[in-house]
């Protein structure tokens, strides 16, 4: 439910968007459905997760950060740890935007898949 493709990381093909079927924004309408899906996760498989803000950064051209350079800024050290992940890509955003004032929120979320205990 929303509207930004998630971004799928697996350790032999790097970050990726992750094109699922997008729905209504969660919440935005009590009568909204939506449809389920389920996705697998392997060991070392991570999640990343954001809204809207951050492909819409802007710099002081009006140029808008993107997903290719969310993807490239993902992709440059992928394999760092999780935290260090998001340090990096809001040290990306804040390189691109410079001074330019943002007129969105920018929430990110990674998370990393272990597997099960053995």
């Amino acid at each position: 439910a929303g509207h930004e493709y998630p971004v799928l990381y697996r350790p032999k093909d790097g970050y990726t968007l992750y094109k699922d079927r997008h729905g209504f924004v969660l919440g935005g309408m009590p009568e909204s459905r939506y449809r389920e899906y389920e996705l697998h996760l392997n060991p070392g498989d991570r999640l990343f997760l954001y809204t809207d803000g951050v492909p819409e950064a802007a710099n002081p051209e009006d140029e808008l950060f993107g997903t290719d350079r969310l993807l490239d800024s993902l992709n440059t050290n992928h394999s760092s740890g999780t935290e260090t992940i998001l340090t990096d890509v809001r040290k990306a955003i804040d390189e691109f935007v410079r001074d330019a004032e943002q007129f969105d929120d920018m929430t990110m979320l990674c998370v990393e898949y272990f597997g099960p205990q053995e």
